[in-house]
């Protein structure tokens, strides 16, 4: 038997899980899929403090949604994304995903989609128009799996470090 996967909000309880996903996104994730030529390029400094406010201030924003996956009882992933408003674009009102994760022996279950699914309606009801997410450009798991739910590559962002 398949176990179930549920989507809901997050709850305080749920913190310790979420900040634990949040490092493991953006530091051992991280660490996985960008080459270690680059990572000075993206390093921050007092990396732990910048991620404990991040997913802070994510938790605290109203027009913030944090939602996470669960399978048995356990939380598996979790995404979060907040809605905008660019009034010079056509398609003004924007979903912006700003986290996605699913823990590693979780993947391949559907829970990456069912959070995805979920934000999405949250955005629609907010009046959003598109939604929009990014990812490491090495990250081939993620590029597939934005491929596979209907994303579109649109920008590609290039960084290089200044020699002298």
């Amino acid at each position: 038997m398949v176990p179930t996967i549920q989507v809901r909000e997050a709850a305080e309880a749920d913190r310790d899980v979420l900040m634990g996903f949040h490092r493991a996104l953006y530091q051992g994730h991280r660490d996985e899929v960008v080459s270690k030529q680059d990572l000075p390029l993206i390093e921050y400094r007092d990396y732990g403090r910048i991620l404990r406010d991040d997913l802070e201030a994510l938790l605290r924003d109203r027009s913030s949604h944090v939602l996470v996956a669960e399978s048995q009882g356990v939380v598996v992933g979790y995404i979060a994304g907040r809605a905008t408003v660019e009034a010079r674009r056509v398609l003004s009102r924007r979903g912006v995903i700003e986290d996605w994760y699913v823990a590693p022996e979780s993947r391949g279950a559907g829970a990456g989609s069912l959070l995805l699914r979920e934000i999405e309606a949250r955005f629609a009801a907010a009046g959003c128009e598109v939604i929009e997410s990014a990812t490491w450009s090495s990250n081939e798991g993620a590029r597939r799996a934005h491929d596979a739910l209907g994303f579109r590559e649109i920008r590609v962002m290039y960084r290089k470090r200044i020699d002298g």
